[in-house]
């Protein structure tokens, strides 16, 4: 009987509902298993709708908001009045309506709904409401997006999609008039293509991180190595020193710096030039990019008004940290092609992201070919193609050789620790990454004072940063796939918040119904350890979900096949086509 709930948890399956920004491929394979799911519950139903339109309905959530179970009737108008006109090609307007119909039953009975969806009885009453939008805008090419034109005018045609030659020699033809396309429906889709905005602007989902305390803050930047040694070179600069006609310190200036600092120990005796000695030289262009001295008519000076943070160590310590991405676009060596580093992107325009990709690992370990993978991407996308590869291996290894010396100084500040993985299959897989077979093995994290000062950073550019608790409303899953990634003590502490804010009966039982469907081992740890802090209840429910014995929860009573919906509502039983596929 159609509504009523017979599949137990032992035959309902595992299926992912939620998904991080990106994750096309793990979409792709939950999007499959969950229509394979479909078409066996719609052949116990006896349900026969378009499964294509139903592909078509999942497509348009995991666009909008990547959370496949969450259906509120705003999103069901826009799927249906403004996804499906531009997007899909429906061959049989009247087709669509049922399938959504089926898809919000499908979704009902196996429980998948999340708490803050909307009742299903109300989703079907959207679909009825929508319907006439729907056939409106299907009816009117002008709503169609430039893929979906065309691929009206292939099938209008009969021309095979598949066969580039027949679609080759169908688009001369419609240049040249001879092929009969509505042209006004054209140059609008045209005019709208060429009006939409650029790419939106880079905004990623974070996930809250707890602070340290101020005591932890001023203790950490009283250890600062790099502080202590800019401190000192600032002191050392007092009423000025004069620089070559080049803008260079002098060699007798340079050595005495690098005496006074205890630093370029093996260079001292060959140095001929400031540039020799490597330490000093960053030294000196990190004080100057964080406005600690300045150059004046030839001659280093200090800052005046920089004077009293030398003894704010907060102050001073974030003013240096803010200056590393400057400090990268004055190194040597990766003016490539006559752009400002390998790729045309500066490092002040790069160190952002690598700042976002650590924080978002709650200070846990990230591989530094991640971090090259993404500049790359970023390129790419910017130019609208590979333009990457121009650059040879030399090119690269300049790149890669200013990202490790600006590392490094961040390491000294104390903003980051480096480690390096050596780990056969991690270094295969970060081959894969890289696109070379001799991938950096490094690994950067996050200090406590560097998770502070990214934070920081992130606030003042605009960012949403959670605070601690702050997803507690949010369902189980959504909560676990942010945390995704994240160091085990902070996403287990965040899940623990998430329980503590509800009854312990609620918690259970939400808890219970995800690990009912779960299927990415990470986040069933999440939940499972959640449950051990609800109580006694929750922790015995946890000992069973571990041996995979959990008990079914009492069936709900039959109810009638029409009370999920409007009585006015055809029931669905329209045939199943598969000529149409969602494009888009």
């Amino acid at each position: 009987m159609l509504g009523e709930r017979t599949e137990g948890p032992d035959t309902v399956g595992r299926m992912r509902l939620v998904f991080t920004p990106g994750d096309d491929q793990g979409y792709a394979e939950a999007r499959s298993r969950l229509l394979e799911q479909f078409l066996v519950w719609a052949r116990r139903h006896r349900v026969e709708v378009d499964t294509a339109l139903v592909a078509a309905a999942v497509d348009y959530k995991y666009a909008r908001d990547r959370r496949l179970g969450r259906w509120t009737r705003a999103q069901v108008a826009d799927a249906l009045g403004m996804w499906f006109p531009r997007k899909v090609t429906v061959l049989e307007p009247d087709d669509v309506a049922p399938a959504f119909h089926a898809l919000i039953d499908f979704l009902d009975d196996h429980d998948w709904f999340d708490p803050q969806s909307a009742p299903p009885d109300a989703l079907h009453r959207q679909v009825l409401d929508s319907t006439p939008a729907l056939h409106d805008g299907l009816a009117d090419e002008r709503n169609y997006d430039l893929g979906k034109f065309w691929g009206v005018q292939l099938h209008r045609n009969g021309i095979d999609p598949a066969d580039p030659v027949a679609v080759q020699r169908f688009l001369d033809r419609a240049g040249s008039g001879e092929a009969d396309v509505d042209r006004h429906a054209l140059a609008e889709i045209m005019r709208r293509e060429a009006e939409r905005p650029p790419r939106t602007e880079w905004s990623p989902e974070l996930p809250p991180v707890p602070m340290p305390g101020a005591a932890a803050l001023v203790e950490a930047a009283e250890r600062s190595e790099a502080l202590d040694l800019l401190r000192k070179l600032t002191v050392w600069v007092r009423a000025g020193r004069r620089l070559t006609s080049d803008g260079r310190l002098g060699r007798a200036d340079a050595l005495d710096l690098a005496a006074h600092l205890q630093l370029d120990h093996i260079y001292r005796e060959t140095a001929r030039t400031s540039d020799d000695l490597p330490e000093v030289s960053l030294l000196l262009r990190w004080a100057r990019a964080a406005r600690l001295v300045r150059v004046v008519r030839g001659r280093l000076l200090p800052v005046k008004s920089a004077g009293p943070l030398l003894n704010r160590p907060i102050e001073l310590w974030r003013r240096v940290f803010e200056s590393v991405g400057r400090l990268g676009d004055n190194l040597g060596g990766t003016d490539v092609f006559g752009a400002p580093s390998l790729f045309g992107m500066s490092m002040s325009e790069a160190f952002p992201m690598l700042w976002v990709n650590l924080y978002a690992a709650g200070g846990g370990p990230v591989p530094l070919e991640h971090f090259h993978r993404q500049v790359r991407d970023t390129v790419n996308d910017d130019a609208g193609c590979v333009v990457d590869d121009l650059a040879g291996d030399v090119e690269q290894r300049l790149w890669r050789r200013d990202v490790t010396a600006l590392l490094d100084a961040c390491e000294l500040l104390g903003a980051i620790e480096l480690t390096e993985t050596l780990d056969a299959d991690e270094l295969d897989a970060l081959s894969q990454v890289a696109h070379r077979d001799d991938p950096d093995p490094t690994v950067v994290a996050l200090t406590p004072m560097g998770l502070w000062a990214v934070h920081e950073y992130l606030l003042e550019q605009g960012m949403h940063v959670p605070a601690p608790g702050e997803l507690a409303d949010e369902d189980i899953e959504y909560l676990c796939v942010r945390m995704g990634g994240v160091r085990e003590e902070i996403a287990r502490a965040e899940v623990v918040l998430w329980a503590l804010s509800r009854e312990p009966g609620d918690a259970v039982r939400e808890l219970d119904r995800f690990l009912r469907r779960c299927e990415v081992p990470a986040h069933r740890a999440l939940a499972l350890h959640a449950l051990g802090e609800t109580g006694p209840a929750g922790r015995a429910l946890a000992a069973r979900h571990r041996l995979h014995v959990a008990e079914p929860a009492p069936a709900p009573a039959p109810r009638d096949p029409g009370a999920g919906r409007p009585a006015a509502a055809p029931h669905p039983r329209t045939p199943v086509r598969h000529n149409l596929e969602p494009a888009g």
